[in-house]
């Protein structure tokens, strides 16, 4: 069978989970509907129904969040392949997706990494439980200079250090939650541009304290069926490709306690000739990642409408074979091109430099940038109708966030100017006030 050599699938981890997810999806196509069915009957309760009609609270739940992201990711994997999308050359996971990735390769049945992931859920909760542990985002730092500061608490006993190693400027760091607070604040006083992101309710992923649980980890990966993957499948302890099943089971075990190399998997596939990324899962947040350390690829989310629409284009057109297109994704271009807008406005206020060197705790346009990014993704699940007020309220978001990130007129320009070459959309006039919604 063959692979297409500069195709690699991405399989997204925890914080992908939104309210609502799969829910378009599931009521427009059929495979989608028996994949989670499916993982209802393998895990012995309603996924499906928590992940499109639960709460976040409930959803949010290590037990919940971690099999609802898995079997969402392989849901849209199968749709891909149903609607013609080709083999990879490779597959790689961030933390929890590698188990999608074993599935979607080939390694392990559904059931088998669905069960899995369900028990690593189990591990992880058991240690957030015992030790206090936690983990934050950090952005706009020096990966050496958190390092430096982690060796310094570690040195005073405190148990903390880098999880992720996302990209040259983004790592997650893991750790007991006060050696995680008294890290904050050390990179806080050491960088001026840091932005952290204290996460709560998640386990101490890819730390020491997860070590102790390993052993167990090993045993249960020994119990279920092993099998080559189609493709090359990376490693996250390596950034490389696994050479053998044992080597697989090995490193997973150690995967719960040492970082995560995803820069290294990234430039990996850069160098191995990869010029096309798709994220398979929900949302968009390995797509976003990509432009900080590569701005020379074609990066898609399959979750995003748009982008299923252009996968299914660009390979179409690759082998000019004529493409039937799903009625209920049937959409007016200027529709498509609309919603393309609010996704770069989004993705331009994420990737844009903090200049601001002022001690602002927490940026205003922050509230405009979750309101906006809330509203994408019901429109991606077709729960809001788009319009032009949509969009002018994704322009006024970027707007605000040039504004509090001091950003230079000559970048804002450059930025405004790509996203109307890509979708003709321009933006509305400086002052042009939107109306806020409350939170819910």
């Amino acid at each position: 069978m063959n692979h297409q050599a500069d195709l690699a699938l991405l399989f997204p981890g925890s914080g992908s989970q939104y309210k609502g997810m799969m829910r378009s999806l599931y009521e427009s196509s059929r495979m989608v509907q028996d994949t989670l069915l499916e993982a209802d009957d393998i895990l012995g309760f309603e996924l499906s129904r928590l992940m499109m009609e639960g709460s976040t609270v409930k959803l949010n739940r290590i037990g919940h969040m971690l099999p609802a992201i898995c079997a969402a990711s392989v849901a849209h994997y199968r749709l891909y392949r149903e609607q013609g999308g080709p083999l990879p050359a490779y597959m790689a996971g961030h933390s929890l997706g590698e188990y999608s990735a074993l599935i979607c390769s080939g390694v392990l049945s559904f059931r088998d990494g669905l069960t899995l992931v369900r028990f690593r859920a189990r591990l992880a909760e058991a240690v957030m439980e015992s030790t206090g542990g936690a983990m934050s985002i950090m952005k706009s730092v020096n990966p050496a200079q958190v390092a430096l500061l982690c060796l310094s608490l570690q040195a005073e006993g405190r148990a903390v250090s880098i999880a992720c190693q996302n990209s040259r400027s983004q790592i997650a760091v893991s750790g007991q939650d006060a050696a995680l607070v008294e890290l904050e604040q050390r990179v806080t006083e050491a960088s001026d541009d840091a932005q952290i992101s204290h996460l709560i309710g998640s386990a101490p992923y890819h730390c020491a304290l997860m070590q102790p649980s390993a052993a167990e980890m090993t045993e249960e990966l020994l119990k279920y069926t092993w099998s080559l993957p189609a493709g090359q499948l990376l490693s996250n302890v390596t950034g490389r490709p696994y050479t053998s099943i044992q080597e697989m089971q090995g490193l997973l075990a150690q995967q719960l306690y040492k970082p995560v190399l995803w820069q290294n998997s990234i430039l990996y596939l850069l160098e191995n000739g990869v010029q096309t990324f798709i994220e398979m899962g929900p949302q968009n947040i390995l797509k976003t990642l990509m432009p900080e350390i590569s701005a020379q690829t074609r990066v898609y989310a399959h979750d995003e409408k748009v982008d299923r629409m252009t996968i299914r284009d660009h390979f179409a057109a690759a082998s000019a074979t004529p493409v039937t297109r799903p009625k209920a994704e049937t959409s007016p271009p200027a529709a498509d091109l609309r919603l393309k807008a609010i996704s770069m406005c989004l993705t331009h206020a994420m990737t844009t430099r903090n200049n601001n060197q002022a001690d602002v705790p927490v940026m205003p346009s922050l509230e405009l940038y979750a309101q906006v990014k809330q509203m994408k993704q019901e429109l991606d699940q077709g729960g809001l109708t788009l319009g032009e007020e949509q969009v002018a309220l994704a322009i006024s978001m970027l707007q605000a966030v040039f504004e509090d990130k001091r950003t230079p007129d000559s970048e804002r320009e450059l930025r405004w100017l790509q996203i109307k070459e890509k979708t003709g959309v321009e933006r509305q006039a400086e002052s042009t006030p939107t109306t806020r919604r409350g939170p819910e």
